[in-house]
């Protein structure tokens, strides 16, 4: 799954636990870069963690959008 399109913007992630979370994407890494060689986002500003960055890997990741509050018209 090519994050790319979701660096630096707000977004809502389902995990494959089928928990939400939305927040801002403040950092993006491509497989090249990653431990897990995958796409991962860290998320800020979310609700579960709103102290620090949580991050997600394109494996742990259902589905992703971007936030309408922030995107409309996107």
């Amino acid at each position: 799954m090519d994050l790319r399109p979701y660096f630096y913007k707000h977004v809502i992630v389902t995990d494959i636990d089928n928990v939400t979370y939305k927040g801002f994407v403040a950092v993006g890494t491509i497989p090249g870069d990653s431990d897990e060689n995958c796409y991962e986002i860290d998320l800020e500003g979310t609700k579960q963690y709103p102290e620090g960055l949580f991050t997600l890997t394109e494996h742990e990741i259902k589905s992703i959008k971007l936030d309408p509050e922030y995107h409309k018209g996107n």
